[in-house]
């Protein structure tokens, strides 16, 4: 009988680069990830078995080889496909960061993002980075070296840009401007709809085709990535509860592992392996 081996999750992060984050997943086929959204531009290196890559409202099967590319704010999630082994390397980057480094502005950042590539160079340079975050042994310089030789691989994603998607109604778009400028307050359907000037049917169906949610699971999402940063900064998990807009610790709790598949305690501290 094949022994299945217990799932490892570590996140990568090192004090002398803020703008990166990493997540090494090994028998991740255990895994369950609902549809969230990041901030940052997110890369995914599939270096075992495979899974399906929800894209907003596109669903595409990846495999061992596949780098999923993953725009700032699009709501996405990636589950095995079978119980055979699946693992990925993910690497989170500032969008902010990104831009300058590109020399482009954080919404021509978009247009740049394939979904998915074959190019293996790419997908070793993910790996790499990855491992260089993970190795005790290494230092500052080959750090830097590793995160500058992905910035240099994706710089060449310019060349195959993808068009432009429809841009939403600027009626819509206020809505959700709103949504996440005041993520933190108890707003009400009616409180979105006076923004975009619609009726309630009218606005849940525009988020969904222009943001591939809804506007409460929208609300989540935010508050969600919210509590990630705070998480990332050391504050205790109770008062990051409190102060996203959870119930109490135990709602964040659900809510973190359904959407990240991970708890708020594996994330905050960061490389320290888990097994589930």
């Amino acid at each position: 009988m094949r022994t299945i081996p217990a799932t490892l999750s570590r996140y990568l992060r090192a004090p002398d680069l803020p703008q990166l984050e990493a997540r090494r997943v090994r028998g991740g086929h255990r895994l369950s990830h609902a549809a969230h959204s990041h901030d940052t531009l997110s890369l995914g290196a599939i270096v075992q078995g495979h899974s399906q890559f929800r894209h907003r409202h596109r669903s595409l099967e990846v495999t061992q080889g596949d780098v999923v590319m993953i725009e700032p704010g699009a709501m996405h999630a990636c589950n095995a496909l079978s119980d055979a082994d699946w693992g990925y390397d993910m690497v989170y980057l500032d969008s902010a960061w990104l831009a300058v480094q590109l020399d482009v502005t954080t919404d021509d950042l978009p247009p740049l993002i394939r979904q998915i590539s074959r190019d293996p160079v790419l997908h070793r340079s993910i790996m790499v980075l990855t491992d260089t975050l993970a190795s005790a042994d290494a230092d500052r310089l080959e750090r830097d070296a590793a995160l500058a030789l992905l910035v240099a691989e994706l710089a060449k994603q310019m060349a195959r840009a993808e068009p432009l998607r429809n841009a939403p109604p600027d009626a819509l778009a206020r809505a959700w401007q709103r949504l996440n400028d005041d993520w933190q307050h108890d707003l009400s359907l009616a409180d979105l709809c006076q923004e975009a000037g619609c009726r309630t049917t009218s606005l849940i169906a525009g988020f969904r085709r222009h943001y591939a949610t809804t506007p409460h699971a929208a609300l989540i999402d935010l508050r969600v990535r919210e509590a990630r940063d705070r998480l990332r900064q050391g504050q205790p998990i109770a008062q990051v509860a409190s102060d996203c807009g959870f119930a109490d610790q135990a709602h964040l709790q659900r809510t973190f592992k359904k959407l990240l598949a991970t708890t708020p305690g594996h994330y905050a501290e960061g490389s320290l392996p888990r097994h589930a």
